[in-house]
């Protein structure tokens, strides 16, 4: 017998299209085995604003989706970000909707939704994953996102329900808060994707991947890029860059067309890849790699692609922010390297030339030290619900 319906609503792309999709699915499986109907209500591109939403009914995974269209012109970004009707009218064709979890939900809207929750005797719950910069962006999105950003984290989120946080850094900061639990990316693996076979190579260079969209906030790909310039006399290796192009990345860094030609076939842009194509090129590799500042930005949230990596046996290199001191032993599934300079050039020499057994241990190390299955949240996440819902 269901405990009633939950409702996940937010910016996700499901079922894979972005990494905020994948977190909420693999909450939602927590949910489900607890015994709640969970019920998603996502974003579509591929919708016209003035798409009905009843009619964009589909099943992912076993569970029921709804998807709102996604904004592009000032009207429509006016709508999205302050109107809940379409909430609405999903919450009303279930009955015993227990909650309703906003992920990283704008402001106002979410004020909205508040009111509109503690009318009708629904727990109102945020998933927080980030907490946005508006660096380099132009001032008119700067003050909108930059007082989005400012009522949802430091007001609005504070008079919830419960929250659920993806750092130690964010759970710190709401530590005043009611009902806050941590749960950092999950992922299913029973899931057939996370056992896909690897491929043999005969040749014997270290296989490093980058999957991402850096931009020029969030990973810095220029960096890592710099770094093997300084060790172009090292040919053992393959850097294979999935998500971005080779232009895409020129036209970001165009000073590096020449550094790029330097390192000729030792870096491969592959594009965008389907999620599934992109996990087999994960598995294929025997690093991942990503540089990040320690910002703000970096401390609250945590990279998907870290769980990722572990999940599919893949050490990874990266710098040491969020929580990732926590689950990276050094030596062990992966290493930190430093962003100055000289460090993470000798480091990042020293791997280069790693031994191929060491590494295959280190793969081995990735599944032993894998916490990120869905189910070792059960207990936690039983506790936090029950400790809203039948308040």
């Amino acid at each position: 017998m269901s405990k009633g319906t939950i409702l996940y609503v937010g910016g996700f792309e499901l079922p894979d299209k972005n990494a905020a999709a994948h977190r909420v699915l693999s909450n939602g499986k927590i949910f489900r085995e607890l015994g709640y109907d969970v019920v998603f209500i996502d974003i579509d591109k591929s919708l016209k604003f003035n798409s009905n939403i009843l009619e964009t009914k589909k099943s992912i995974q076993g569970f029921e989706c709804w998807s709102r269209p996604y904004p592009k012109s000032n009207n429509e970004w006016i709508n999205y970000l302050t109107n809940i009707d379409s909430i609405k009218l999903i919450s009303d064709r279930y009955e015993q909707v227990k909650a309703i979890i906003a992920y990283n939900y704008q402001a106002i809207a979410l004020y909205k939704l508040r009111n509109f929750c503690h009318k009708h005797n629904i727990k109102i719950i945020a998933d927080c994953t980030e907490w946005y910069s508006t660096k380099g962006s132009n001032i008119v999105f700067k003050i909108i996102k930059g007082l989005d950003s400012f009522l949802r984290m430091r007001i609005i989120q504070k008079r919830l329900d419960g929250l659920i946080v993806i750092s130690k850094y964010l759970e710190n900061y709401y530590r005043n808060c009611n009902n806050v639990i941590r749960i950092p990316p999950l992922v299913d693996l029973n899931e057939e994707k996370w056992n896909a076979v690897t491929t043999e190579y005969s040749d014997n260079k270290l296989r490093f991947i980058y999957s991402g969209s850096p931009g020029k906030n969030k990973d810095k790909l220029n960096l890592l890029l710099e770094t093997l310039y300084e060790l172009k006399e090292h040919d053992n290796y393959v850097l294979n860059i999935v998500g971005i192009t080779e232009e895409q990345y020129i036209y970001d860094y165009p000073d590096h067309k020449e550094l790029l030609n330097a390192l000729g076939e030792r870096v491969k842009f592959l594009g965008r890849l389907s999620h599934i194509d992109s996990i087999k090129a994960l598995k294929n590799s025997d690093f991942s790699v990503f540089i990040r500042e320690d910002t703000r930005l970096t401390k609250a949230g945590f990279p998907t692609k870290f769980v990722e990596s572990i999940s599919c046996g893949v050490p990874v290199i990266t710098t040491n922010t969020s929580d990732l001191k926590d689950y990276l032993y050094e030596g062990e599934n992966g290493f930190f390297i430093n962003q100055d300079a000289n460090i993470s050039i000798e480091k990042l020499k020293n791997i280069l030339y790693i031994d191929k057994n060491d590494v295959l241990k280190m793969k081995r190390n990735c599944y032993k030290y894998n916490v990120f299955f869905y189910r070792n949240y059960l207990s936690e996440c039983k506790e936090f619900l029950e400790s809203i819902i039948n308040f």
